[in-house]
């Protein structure tokens, strides 16, 4: 333990209470696996529990000697890891003895990448909600969009009377975007060109918005599904019985390409917050 005690430190004073622990090199012939997930924790956890969780993943990062960003909060946690497949699933297994919600995630996994795709280090950011939009964790948005996987989603962008928002922000959807069901008469893409995520809020209490989503259905779409849980609620939350019905792609862009790889609906690449970059 003194190891890997050696191996951390602060990230300065931008994020004093974040912490970066430097990963072990791994044998240049191991393939590096990539693992994406997030889960939400109800009821949300206390400050204390918050500061067990912040604990635990650094002891466990440490030990499995993975890379990678995880973003800590009361109502959860959002990751991005890397490393060995056997040190990812270590550090799973772990995880799901921590806390029993885990045992529901949806973990998602991208295999045979090469060395240098992985994170040379592992950042654990304590952070007061998992996407920042500026909404209090104590509100009561109620449940989000119903989680369709790849395929219904597929089917879902091809029918009328139907809006696809893209989550995202603007130089995500500059790249890649759901726009060929567009072009065989299905749902409509709408882009509220954000710059950040707080401006989610503003865009749907616009009138304009609001005209647009009256009487459809309305699916969102994000690169791996968190940023659409908070988003899908609170247009729940404003709009109420104006929309027919609210619905997310389950595990994101990332993992509708990887049911449809060559593209189905989507244009362009799409954006990511790893090594890779952007992919399509």
């Amino acid at each position: 333990m003194a190891e890997g005690v050696s191996r951390k430190k602060s990230l300065g004073s931008w994020f004093p209470s974040a912490s970066q622990i430097k990963v072990s090199p791994y044998d240049p012939s191991d393939p590096i696996t990539i693992s994406l997930f997030y889960q939400y924790i109800s009821p949300l956890w206390s400050d204390s529990r918050k500061a067990d969780a912040i604990k635990f993943v650094e002891k466990s990062g440490i030990e499995c000697n993975i890379g990678g960003r995880l973003r800590i909060a009361r109502e959860g946690i959002n990751a991005t890891i890397s490393g060995p497949r056997e040190n990812i699933d270590r550090f799973v297994v772990a995880l799901k003895t921590f806390d029993s919600h885990f045992n529901e995630t949806y973990f998602k996994y991208i295999d045979g990448l090469s060395n240098d795709r992985a994170f040379k280090d592992l950042r654990v950011l304590p952070v007061q909600e998992l996407v920042y939009y500026g909404i209090d964790a104590e509100e009561q948005l109620g449940p989000g969009g119903v989680h369709l996987d790849a395929e219904e989603y597929h089917s879902k962008l091809a029918e009328p009377n139907t809006v696809v928002i893209d989550v995202r922000n603007a130089y995500e959807s500059d790249i890649g975007r759901f726009g060929r069901q567009e072009k065989a008469g299905g749902a409509s893409l709408l882009i509220p060109e954000m710059r950040k995520s707080t401006d989610f809020p503003a865009w749907i209490n616009k009138e304009e918005t609001k005209e647009q989503l009256k009487g459809k259905n309305v699916l969102m779409y994000c690169t791996g599904g968190v940023r659409c849980e908070r988003a899908s609620a609170l247009l729940k939350h404003e709009y109420g019985d104006t929309i027919e019905g609210v619905f997310q792609l389950k595990g994101g862009i990332e993992s509708y390409m990887q049911k449809f790889p060559d593209g189905g609906f989507w244009e362009g690449k799409n954006y990511v917050f790893d090594k890779r970059e952007a992919f399509g």
